[in-house]
């Protein structure tokens, strides 16, 4: 019955070309919204700590492990140092914990340093080969890299960083899943199979490298069980 097989070709081809015009019609960014929930574990966030730099008082509270660091006009800037600048502001010991703050760096040249949240760190001069270093604008604005005690655990060879532009930087640390945020779009996810036990003894603070940087408008929230 070759007239009733070419029926119903017809009707699938019908059948595909109408389905084909109904996914058109889907809003495509509904696509970044579903890949963004890929092994998510969700968590309402609450906020805990919140730090400007209107005074040096936070600055004074902390403790400045690398480098020269100064507030001045609102901020908190990073203004010298031979290699790393770093400061330790708040204790550790949540998780789930987000992490945020606005940041903007300012290369000589093309050489521009990463903006790096560090979690779980220590106050000494290990600190970056303890807890969790989280970076962009590595190796002069070529990558963005998760660190775990000092070893690379997850990167990606891009940076958007721009001298100057300031940044909204914040970072989810989820019982070892982590994403790492860039004005709106994760720029690096990963998940830590083994994650750290977050210590209260331990610290969360902000470094660069061998870059004027300023870091105002910090926040942290943990997640709530």
């Amino acid at each position: 019955m070759p007239y009733l097989r070419g029926w119903m070709w017809a009707g699938l081809c019908g059948a595909l070309l109408l389905g084909g015009c109904r996914s058109t019609s889907e809003d495509l960014s509904s696509f970044l919204q579903r890949s963004r929930r890929m092994r998510l574990q969700p968590v309402a966030w609450e906020p805990v700590t919140a730090l400007t730099f209107d005074t040096g008082e936070a600055l004074a509270a902390g403790r400045v492990v690398d480098g020269e660091w100064e507030v001045r006009d609102g901020r908190l800037w990073a203004v010298a140092g031979d290699g790393h600048r770093a400061v330790l502001l708040l204790a550790s010991g949540w998780d789930p914990v987000r992490i945020e703050f606005d940041a903007a760096c300012f290369g000589v040249g093309r050489r521009l340093g990463d903006i790096t949240i560090l979690l779980n760190t220590t106050a000494d001069g290990e600190f970056f080969k303890r807890g969790y270093a989280l970076t962009t604008g590595s190796f002069w604005n070529h990558c963005t890299t998760f660190y775990r005690d000092g070893m690379p655990l997850a990167r990606t060879e891009y940076s958007p960083l721009l001298s100057g532009r300031v940044n909204r930087v914040v970072l989810e640390f989820n019982r070892g899943h982590i994403r790492y945020w860039l004005n709106d779009e994760i720029i690096l996810e990963a998940w830590d199979e083994a994650p750290q036990a977050m210590l209260q003894e331990r610290w969360i603070g902000i470094r660069t490298w061998d870059t004027l940087m300023w870091v105002d408008n910090l926040r942290v929230s943990r997640g709530l069980p």
